[in-house]
Protein backbone atom coordinates (compact mmCIF):
# COMPACT_ATOMS: atom_id res chain seq x y z
CA UNK A 1 0.00 0.00 0.00
CA UNK A 2 2.32 2.10 0.88
CA UNK A 3 4.39 1.13 -2.56
CA UNK A 4 0.93 2.54 -4.25
CA UNK A 5 1.26 5.91 -2.34
CA UNK A 6 4.77 6.82 -3.07
CA UNK A 7 3.96 5.91 -7.09
CA UNK A 8 1.00 8.27 -6.78
CA UNK A 9 2.84 11.00 -5.25
CA UNK A 10 5.60 10.63 -7.75
CA UNK A 11 3.61 10.56 -10.81
CA UNK A 12 1.34 13.67 -9.33
CA UNK A 13 4.95 15.42 -9.39
CA UNK A 14 6.15 14.83 -12.55
CA UNK A 15 2.47 16.32 -13.71
CA UNK A 16 2.94 19.26 -11.71
CA UNK A 17 6.72 19.73 -13.01
CA UNK A 18 5.51 19.28 -16.67
CA UNK A 19 2.63 21.33 -16.41
CA UNK A 20 4.04 24.31 -14.21
CA UNK A 21 6.35 27.35 -15.38
CA UNK A 22 7.83 29.66 -13.75
CA UNK A 23 9.28 33.22 -15.28
CA UNK A 24 11.53 35.87 -14.41
CA UNK A 25 10.72 39.31 -14.57
CA UNK A 26 12.85 40.94 -17.23
CA UNK A 27 12.43 44.54 -18.30
CA UNK A 28 10.25 47.96 -16.60
CA UNK A 29 7.04 47.27 -18.30
CA UNK A 30 5.09 46.12 -15.08
CA UNK A 31 6.74 48.27 -12.54
CA UNK A 32 6.17 48.83 -10.08
CA UNK A 33 4.04 45.84 -8.69
CA UNK A 34 6.26 43.34 -10.33
CA UNK A 35 10.24 44.07 -11.00
CA UNK A 36 13.27 43.07 -12.46
CA UNK A 37 13.64 39.89 -10.44
CA UNK A 38 10.61 38.48 -9.98
CA UNK A 39 9.57 35.33 -10.71
CA UNK A 40 5.69 33.95 -11.64
CA UNK A 41 4.35 30.87 -11.61
CA UNK A 42 1.79 29.77 -14.70
CA UNK A 43 0.19 26.71 -15.84
CA UNK A 44 1.51 25.60 -18.91
CA UNK A 45 -0.33 25.34 -21.74
CA UNK A 46 -3.83 27.24 -19.96
CA UNK A 47 -6.70 26.90 -22.08
CA UNK A 48 -9.01 28.16 -19.54
CA UNK A 49 -10.88 30.77 -19.92
CA UNK A 50 -9.10 35.00 -19.02
CA UNK A 51 -10.42 36.91 -17.26
CA UNK A 52 -10.26 40.74 -17.10
CA UNK A 53 -7.16 41.63 -14.94
CA UNK A 54 -5.37 38.52 -15.30
CA UNK A 55 -1.57 38.59 -15.91
CA UNK A 56 -0.87 36.66 -19.02
CA UNK A 57 2.28 35.36 -21.22
CA UNK A 58 1.46 35.93 -24.05
CA UNK A 59 3.73 35.82 -27.57
CA UNK A 60 5.21 39.22 -28.82
CA UNK A 61 3.72 39.75 -32.13
CA UNK A 62 5.88 41.24 -33.98
CA UNK A 63 9.19 39.87 -32.12
CA UNK A 64 11.40 37.96 -34.78
CA UNK A 65 12.49 35.64 -31.90
CA UNK A 66 9.20 35.00 -30.64
CA UNK A 67 9.86 35.85 -27.32
CA UNK A 68 7.45 36.03 -24.47
CA UNK A 69 5.99 38.94 -22.65
CA UNK A 70 4.27 39.14 -19.52
CA UNK A 71 1.18 41.61 -19.48
CA UNK A 72 -2.45 42.27 -17.73
CA UNK A 73 -5.95 41.68 -19.90
CA UNK A 74 -7.24 44.79 -19.70
CA UNK A 75 -10.27 44.04 -22.41
CA UNK A 76 -12.17 40.67 -23.33
CA UNK A 77 -13.83 39.72 -26.99
CA UNK A 78 -16.48 42.39 -27.52
CA UNK A 79 -15.22 45.25 -24.88
CA UNK A 80 -15.06 48.52 -26.11
CA UNK A 81 -12.34 50.89 -25.27
CA UNK A 82 -10.29 53.90 -26.50
CA UNK A 83 -7.38 55.67 -25.17
CA UNK A 84 -7.12 59.50 -24.14
CA UNK A 85 -4.06 61.41 -22.78
CA UNK A 86 -2.64 58.10 -21.55
CA UNK A 87 -5.41 57.11 -20.18
CA UNK A 88 -7.38 53.65 -21.04
CA UNK A 89 -11.15 53.62 -21.23
CA UNK A 90 -13.58 50.43 -20.96
CA UNK A 91 -16.95 49.75 -21.98
CA UNK A 92 -17.72 46.46 -20.54
CA UNK A 93 -19.08 44.11 -23.69
CA UNK A 94 -19.93 47.52 -25.30
CA UNK A 95 -22.66 47.62 -22.86
CA UNK A 96 -23.45 50.89 -21.56
CA UNK A 97 -25.95 50.05 -18.94
CA UNK A 98 -24.06 47.09 -17.96
CA UNK A 99 -20.70 49.63 -17.63
CA UNK A 100 -22.65 51.59 -15.54
CA UNK A 101 -23.88 49.44 -12.88
CA UNK A 102 -20.33 48.00 -12.75
CA UNK A 103 -18.98 51.47 -12.08
CA UNK A 104 -21.46 52.06 -8.99
CA UNK A 105 -21.06 48.56 -7.44
CA UNK A 106 -17.22 48.40 -7.12
CA UNK A 107 -16.67 52.53 -7.28
CA UNK A 108 -15.18 52.81 -10.11
CA UNK A 109 -14.61 56.04 -11.88
CA UNK A 110 -16.29 56.87 -15.09
CA UNK A 111 -16.84 59.45 -18.22
CA UNK A 112 -19.51 59.68 -20.67
CA UNK A 113 -18.72 59.92 -24.26
CA UNK A 114 -22.52 60.85 -25.29
CA UNK A 115 -24.19 58.62 -27.82
CA UNK A 116 -21.48 56.32 -27.36
CA UNK A 117 -21.94 54.88 -23.78
CA UNK A 118 -20.39 55.36 -20.33
CA UNK A 119 -17.07 54.12 -20.26
CA UNK A 120 -14.64 53.14 -17.39
CA UNK A 121 -11.61 54.88 -16.82
CA UNK A 122 -8.39 52.62 -15.78
CA UNK A 123 -10.76 50.20 -14.15
CA UNK A 124 -7.22 48.28 -13.49
CA UNK A 125 -5.57 50.87 -11.73
CA UNK A 126 -8.12 50.65 -8.88
CA UNK A 127 -7.34 46.86 -7.60
CA UNK A 128 -3.16 47.11 -9.78
CA UNK A 129 -0.43 49.29 -10.00
CA UNK A 130 -0.92 50.86 -12.66
CA UNK A 131 1.95 53.08 -13.51
CA UNK A 132 2.68 57.21 -15.65
CA UNK A 133 5.09 58.86 -15.82
CA UNK A 134 4.73 62.38 -17.07
CA UNK A 135 8.15 63.05 -17.76
CA UNK A 136 8.54 59.94 -20.31
CA UNK A 137 7.79 61.13 -23.94
CA UNK A 138 5.59 58.75 -25.73
CA UNK A 139 4.86 58.21 -29.25
CA UNK A 140 1.26 59.17 -30.81
CA UNK A 141 -0.09 55.47 -30.00
CA UNK A 142 0.09 56.33 -26.01
CA UNK A 143 -1.71 59.36 -26.26
CA UNK A 144 -4.55 58.69 -28.52
CA UNK A 145 -6.27 55.53 -29.63
CA UNK A 146 -9.88 55.62 -32.05
CA UNK A 147 -12.94 53.96 -30.31
CA UNK A 148 -12.51 50.60 -30.68
CA UNK A 149 -13.96 47.23 -30.59
CA UNK A 150 -12.49 43.73 -29.56
CA UNK A 151 -13.08 41.03 -32.29
CA UNK A 152 -14.38 37.32 -31.30
CA UNK A 153 -11.32 35.55 -29.63
CA UNK A 154 -9.22 38.13 -28.89
CA UNK A 155 -7.61 39.63 -25.91
CA UNK A 156 -6.60 43.36 -24.97
CA UNK A 157 -3.14 43.21 -23.17
CA UNK A 158 -1.19 46.26 -21.42
CA UNK A 159 1.37 46.84 -19.47
CA UNK A 160 0.86 48.36 -16.02
CA UNK A 161 3.61 50.35 -16.35
CA UNK A 162 2.01 52.52 -19.39
CA UNK A 163 3.95 54.66 -20.67
CA UNK A 164 6.87 52.30 -21.30
CA UNK A 165 5.36 49.07 -22.96
CA UNK A 166 5.46 47.70 -26.00
CA UNK A 167 1.52 46.26 -25.91
CA UNK A 168 -1.92 45.69 -27.49
CA UNK A 169 -1.63 49.54 -28.10
CA UNK A 170 1.03 48.93 -30.84
CA UNK A 171 -0.04 45.30 -32.39
CA UNK A 172 -3.57 44.83 -31.37
CA UNK A 173 -5.83 42.58 -29.59
CA UNK A 174 -4.21 39.35 -29.45
CA UNK A 175 -5.92 35.74 -30.23
CA UNK A 176 -6.21 33.24 -27.54
CA UNK A 177 -3.78 30.91 -29.24
CA UNK A 178 -1.21 33.79 -28.58
CA UNK A 179 -1.86 33.51 -24.65
CA UNK A 180 0.51 30.78 -23.76
CA UNK A 181 -0.01 31.12 -19.80
CA UNK A 182 -1.73 32.70 -16.99
CA UNK A 183 0.19 34.23 -13.82
CA UNK A 184 -1.08 31.64 -10.58
CA UNK A 185 1.36 32.72 -8.02
CA UNK A 186 4.04 35.92 -8.23
CA UNK A 187 7.30 35.63 -5.93
CA UNK A 188 8.06 38.85 -4.95
CA UNK A 189 11.46 39.63 -3.36
CA UNK A 190 11.78 42.19 -0.91
CA UNK A 191 12.00 46.09 -2.42
CA UNK A 192 14.13 48.56 -1.32
CA UNK A 193 13.45 52.39 -2.04
CA UNK A 194 16.34 53.60 -3.25
CA UNK A 195 17.00 50.36 -5.23
CA UNK A 196 13.59 51.15 -7.13
CA UNK A 197 14.71 54.79 -7.51
CA UNK A 198 17.83 53.34 -9.45
CA UNK A 199 16.15 51.29 -12.08
CA UNK A 200 16.70 52.69 -15.37
CA UNK A 201 14.04 52.66 -17.82
CA UNK A 202 14.29 51.33 -21.16
CA UNK A 203 13.97 54.51 -22.69
CA UNK A 204 15.09 57.05 -20.28
CA UNK A 205 18.11 58.88 -21.79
Amino acid sequence: MRKIVWIVLGLAVLYLLWHLRIYRIDGTSMNYGLIEGDMVLTWRDDTGPIARGDLVVVRHPEDPKERLYLKRCAALPGDRYFEKDRRFYLQIEGNSTRTRKLANLYHLEWVSRGKEGIFLKEPCGRYYGIVHDPWLAVPHELDHLPLSTIPPGHYYTLGDFRDNSADSRFYGPVPRSWIRSRAIFIFKFPRRWRELIAIEEADAE
